[in-house]
């Protein structure tokens, strides 16, 4: 029976954020599924044509992926997201995938990141073992995307479990949903620290983790800088780090029917 992974990725137009992280994140999926043939697919059908159009590099939507893999004559499935929470976009990644469930004898979904209690365990001391936040007196704050979708609710669950951790110098934002960053600089006012690290709690550091989080002007660094913090920016997406390609790698293990 032949066997295949397909992996969808929102994608990212920054050819390096794909090598630094898409590609290791893909890797390390493979990895746990030898006997896989892998393809990939983006999200974005924004990403999908401008990659087209500006580098003539063509990336599969899931619809073509799925249709690509079928006329191979895969017949075991397993599709693997890179998102970060159930949020719409996992929820249009069912939806496609339930057009084309006729066409394979067998189809397992894996979750995103943030699916079950060890998930948030296993990002938070992922990230530790980056950071190191314990032996920092810096402040820490993650940008996360973000949504109106009842999913956001895992940025604060996050938080929270960081901070019930111990690392109370560690707080979380996102770009569209809550908290937003006049939360964390709220928040941010009950430290003493005058120094604040930003990174990207995203899988690659793309546009939001470039402009809105990095920019020179109306961003998260100026906003910080301006209420007088001294910012060190870190533009690594979650796709750089070991232990949050490990998640990725267990939920293939975790996929369901």
């Amino acid at each position: 029976m032949k066997k295949g992974v397909l992996i969808v990725s929102f994608g990212t137009s920054y050819r390096e954020a794909e090598a630094q992280n898409i590609n290791p994140v893909e890797q390390a999926i493979s990895a746990a599924l030898p006997g896989y043939e892998m393809r990939r697919a983006y999200g974005s059908r924004r990403i999908i044509k401008k990659l087209k159009e500006r580098d003539g590099i063509c990336i599969d939507t899931v619809s073509e992926a799925l249709e690509t893999l079928a006329v191979a004559g895969c017949k075991e499935l397993i599709v693997q997201p890179t998102y970060v929470i159930h949020g719409y976009e996992y929820d249009e990644l069912v939806e496609i995938l339930r057009e084309y469930l006729n066409q394979f004898e067998s189809v397992r979904l894996g979750h995103p990141l943030l699916h079950q209690q060890s998930d948030y365990k296993e990002l938070i001391c992922g990230l530790n073992e980056v950071f190191d936040f314990r032996s920092s007196s810096d402040a820490f704050v993650f940008m996360g995307h973000g949504t109106g979708h009842f999913a956001n609710a895992c940025y604060p669950a996050l938080e929270h479990q960081i901070q019930a951790q111990g690392f109370t110098n560690v707080w979380i934002g996102t770009v569209e949903g809550y908290p937003e960053i006049t939360d964390v600089k709220e928040k941010l006012e009950q430290l003493s620290c005058q120094k604040a690290v930003l990174a990207p709690l995203m899988l690659v550091a793309g546009d939001h983790a470039r402009n809105d989080m990095a920019g020179e002007e109306d961003s998260w660094k100026s906003e910080l800088e301006e209420k007088g913090y001294e910012v060190r920016v870190i533009l690594k997406g979650l796709g750089e780090f070991e232990g949050i390609r490990k998640i990725f790698a267990e939920h293939i293990e975790e996929a369901e029917m």
